[in-house]
């Protein structure tokens, strides 16, 4: 599969929020939100080729054990083409996070190898009409990322949920943001709106503190 990074940082954002980790970022996809951050990852053909055994070396050498994050782009696009063998051969080093838009359900043989799924399903905000698989919404698996700028997309994000029965427990807010100022600014507007509705915020720790720095 083609990688574009394999780093070691804090996991910034999801039910994981604050855990050191290691990241391999797989190229491609084909969602391509209004309002992505790493559009570098979208060319299906950037990045290198490596086997599972490259990118299993590499991760291992950066020291970080007990999380890795795979992510994209979209990484499940990379299914029967490698993605089951990486993830099953990652657990060997920890729990495995893959982070998803949640358009692809995963095959059994993924599924069997992952620890969690932060999904990031879009709503209007996105510019995208992306489908959704209720795969995840069964998922115990599943916690659910909602990009949100302000009051009127944390209704939507609500209102998604409720049509898929989603917990309102599994569901976190995330700033829409590309810097540390706007960030802080995202989280005002939406603060008020996130208690009336009994919603989880969680912070993009790492748009706080880096900005948009790539691998960060």
């Amino acid at each position: 599969m083609r990688v574009l990074e394999i780093f070691a940082s804090l996991q910034g954002e999801g039910v994981n929020l604050g855990k050191p980790a290691v990241f391999v970022r797989l190229a491609g996809c084909p969602i391509r939100c209004a309002y992505c951050d790493t559009k570098y990852s979208w060319d299906f053909a950037a990045g290198v080729e490596m086997t599972v055994e490259e990118v299993v070396a590499k991760v291992a050498s950066l020291g970080v054990r007990g999380h890795v994050v795979v992510t994209g782009g979209e990484p499940l696009i990379w299914q029967r083409r490698g993605l089951e063998e990486l993830a099953c051969a990652l657990r060997g080093l920890g729990a495995v996070e893959v982070e998803t838009s949640g358009v692809y359900p995963p095959t059994p043989e993924l599924n069997s190898c992952v620890d969690y799924y932060d999904v990031s399903p879009k709503l209007s905000n996105a510019g995208v009409k992306a489908p959704f698989s209720p795969f995840y919404a069964r998922s115990p698996k599943a916690w659910f990322k909602f990009v949100v700028r302000d009051a009127a997309d944390v209704e939507e994000a609500l209102q998604f949920a409720e049509v898929w029965g989603i917990p309102k427990e599994r569901v976190l807010l995330m700033p829409m943001a590309q810097s540390a100022e706007e960030h802080g600014e995202v989280l005002r507007r939406i603060w008020d709106a996130a208690v009336r509705l009994g919603l989880r915020v969680t912070p993009r720790l790492h748009i706080a503190a880096w900005g948009n720095e790539r691998g960060r």
